[in-house]
């Protein structure tokens, strides 16, 4: 009798379909598709319930398989499974055909959000076959600024826009860089520019700032721009492994600033030829503080904001790579399959601050910021802003259960003090810090973190470090010589806010020149290993700063 695939016994039909869709695995496997189409038999032969294991490779082939380090059992079900490959797929051809009019394009870039997430390498090849840097720049040129005109001009911060700028930050490469030309890089920049540097339209936080525990309701207040913190899209609800699922959208304002920032480091500080080449000239000169020319080289070449696609050893959590983006799916995932709110793999990763971290803030000029801030419109261009280097280096303490951390009072003054109530002071200690409060009103104790117990010996990775049990975490920072005789020395103190893993921070400058003033700081450590956020001069009130910065650090993998 004639061989034919309807007598074919079905681990050999399996091993057809692999072996065919193993030597082209991005896309869809249309091979599979089409024989379920040709016949009854091959369409039962070839489904879920007869062939589950045909499915689980199928996705093992085409996806990573990050999802099973935090989802249970029953939800990587093989019909899930199943489900899961069609979802994401419908969302690929989605994008890699431009459907920007497409019914459900939130969801869609819901969905590889997702996959971006949790990709481990293969999900990336995914999204290059969808051609999805393509599509995001297409959106960028053609649909962002969709609806401005009945809003004054400015762009809406609603989910797709959202969605839209936060995954062309993922995409963003040295190479995808390189390949900008100067005319187009100017392009992105402008249109990033409203939502990165309008805070008081486009606020970097997921819940108010000035809430340490963001579970009351918030008092907006009014400004030329309508009520602070304007209402944003908080929620979107996706197909994710078979069942309807609630996600949490970042806020849009974060991955527009990283993304100026990527394109603005490609214009280097030009150093003033009657700068001194280095510090020991300076001094021949009696030049004793403010930069030199290798400053400036150092500051150009070294402070430069991280790309997704940078490995390096001290970002938060071990290999795999979607390891690294843990904090962000926490604080976008809801419902019983959200990571612990405050552990190692939560919103915060302890010890992720720690270290040296350099960069630079952007800093507006304040009559043209108050311009933009005192009318409801929107500037057609920003003008060109100066860039400031900012060097500092972190330690993190920890207030372990059972004992009480610093009290916390959800008023606009303690956030003005970075979350530490008013009048309190902190000293160093043999151990770490104590801060005691106005008239000793309270005294809480910080310590750095001990070994585990299968760690004889101090090591140079947070994995040997104990967090189990931690509470609260107070941040202490400074800037180090040579960059405080270059650039001012700042000190830092602040607090991470459990709910998101905000980092606040209060700074004041070490030496007595107060015209340099007070600022806090305000921000997170995304997946990309950027600490990114706002700044803004200390004047009280929680309207919007009538000035502000932003800013981008990166930690460096070995003290310079």
């Amino acid at each position: 009798m004639a061989a034919s695939l309807l007598t074919t016994p079905l681990e050999l039909l399996e091993h057809i379909v692999l072996l065919t869709t193993g030597n082209n695995s991005c896309g869809p496997p249309s091979v599979l598709r089409t024989l379920r189409l040709s016949c009854r038999t091959l369409n039962q032969a070839l489904s879920v319930e007869r062939n589950p294991h045909l499915y689980l490779m199928l996705y093992s082939d085409g996806f990573d398989m990050s999802p099973y380090r935090y989802l249970p059992p029953e939800r990587l079900s093989v019909p899930n499974l199943k489900h899961e490959l069609k979802n994401r797929y419908a969302a690929l051809q989605c994008i890699r055909r431009r459907e920007f009019q497409h019914p459900n394009l939130a969801g869609v870039l819901a969905t590889v959000y997702a996959v971006l997430l949790e990709d481990d390498g293969r999900n990336y090849e995914q999204i290059i076959w969808a051609d999805l840097p393509g599509f995001l720049q297409q959106f960028l040129q053609e649909h962002l600024f969709k609806g401005a005109a009945d809003n004054n001009g400015w762009p809406l911060e609603n989910e797709v826009n959202t969605l839209v700028v936060t995954l062309f930050w993922f995409i963003t490469s040295d190479s995808s860089l390189h390949e900008e030309s100067a005319q187009v890089r100017q392009e992105f920049m402008d249109l990033l520019s409203h939502y990165a540097y309008a805070g008081f339209r486009y606020p970097c936080f997921t819940e108010p700032e000035y809430m340490f525990y963001p579970c009351h309701e918030a008092k907006p207040t009014i400004s030329s721009h309508g009520v602070y913190p304007p209402p944003r899209p908080h929620m979107i609800t996706m197909q994710y492994f078979g069942r309807k699922t609630t996600f949490t959208l970042p806020p849009v304002a974060p991955f527009a600033i990283l993304g100026q920032f990527a394109r603005v480091e490609h214009f280097p500080i030009q150093a003033p030829p009657e700068l001194p080449d280095n510090r020991q000239e300076a001094l021949m000169r009696g030049i004793l503080r403010g930069p030199t020319k290798e400053d400036i080289e150092h500051f150009n070449t070294q402070c430069n904001t991280r790309l997704i696609g940078t490995r390096r050893v001290n970002c938060p959590g071990p290999s795999p790579k979607s390891r690294s983006h843990d904090p962000d799916w926490s604080r976008c995932a809801l419902g019983p399959y959200r990571m612990p709110v405050y552990t190692a793999v939560g919103f915060y990763a302890p010890g992720t601050l720690s270290g040296h971290w350099q960069g630079s803030s952007i800093t507006p000029f304040p009559n043209v910021y108050k311009s933009i801030l005192s009318s409801s419109d929107a500037p057609s261009t920003y003008p060109a802003f100066g860039r400031f280097p900012l060097y500092v280096r972190f330690q993190e303490y920890y207030c372990y259960a059972p004992a009480s951390p610093v009290p916390v009072t959800d008023d606009k003054n303690a956030f003005f003090n970075a979350f530490l109530p008013e009048g309190s002071r902190w000293y160093e200690t043999e151990e770490g810090i104590e801060i005691i409060g106005q008239s000793g009103s309270f005294k809480a104790c910080y310590t750095q973190p001990p070994l585990k117990d299968d760690s004889e010996q101090a090591g140079t990775v947070t994995e040997d470090l104990d967090y189990s049990g931690v509470r609260d975490v107070i941040v202490v920072g400074k800037t180090e010589e040579p960059y405080a005789t270059a650039w001012n020395g700042y000190k830092y103190i602040g607090r991470i806010r459990p709910s998101d893993g905000l980092v606040v921070l209060l700074r004041e400058p070490m030496t007595q020149m107060e015209q340099l003033g007070r600022a806090l700081f305000r921000g997170y450590i995304l997946s990309s290993c950027n600490f990114v956020g706002r700044w803004r001069s200390i004047s009280g009130g929680a309207h919007p700063a009538e000035w502000e910065s932003i800013f981008s650090m990166s930690k460096v993998v070995t003290s310079p």
